[in-house]
C-alpha cells in the first residue's frame, strides 16, 4: 500500500510578498497496533496471539523503562531509541544542574531493515 500524501502551500519567511510554493506533505492514514502485530505474528508462526502479545508488552515495557534510565536501547536492526533534550545555557558548568533541563523527548532513529523498507515505498496523492 502506498503512502499517502496531500498538499499543502507555504510562504517563504523571508519574502513573505512572493507567491506561496506546494509541497507534498506526507500524512498518516490507518494505524497498527500491538494487538494487530501480535496477530499477524501468531499467524506466521506457531506461537498464540496471547503469548506474543504478553512478550511485546514485557519486551516494550524493557524498553521504556532502559530509555528512563538513560540506556540508548538497540533493537536489532529495526531501530534505536534513547532519551535526548535540551537546556538553559549557563555561564560556568557549576551553574548547570538537573533544574537546567527544559525539555526531554525521545530520539528515534530507524535502522537498515526500516530504512530499506521505506526506499522501496510507493506513493499517491490523496484524492
Amino acid at each position: 500500500m502506498p503512502i499517502t500524501f496531500n498538499v499543502v502551500p507555504k510562504k517563504n519567511p523571508q519574502q513573505p510578498n512572493n507567491p506561496p510554493k506546494y509541497y507534498a506533505n506526507i500524512i498518516g492514514e490507518g494505524k497498527t497496533t500491538l494487538s494487530d502485530l501480535a496477530k499477524h505474528a501468531a499467524s506466521v508462526s506457531t506461537v498464540s496471539k496471547a503469548d506474543i502479545l504478553a512478550v511485546l508488552e514485557s519486551t516494550f515495557a524493557k524498553i521504556a523503562d532502559d530509555v528512563a534510565d538513560g540506556k540508548i536501547v538497540y533493537v536489532g536492526e529495526y531501530f534505536t531509541v534513547q532519551a535526548g533534550g535540551s537546556s538553559e545555557g549557563k555561564d560556568t558548568a557549576e551553574e548547570v544542574n538537573a533544574a537546567s533541563i527544559k525539555s526531554v523527548k525521545t530520539l528515534f532513529r530507524p535502522g537498515k531493515m526500516i530504512k530499506d523498507a521505506l526506499k522501496l515505498a510507493e506513493f499517491k496523492k490523496k484524492a
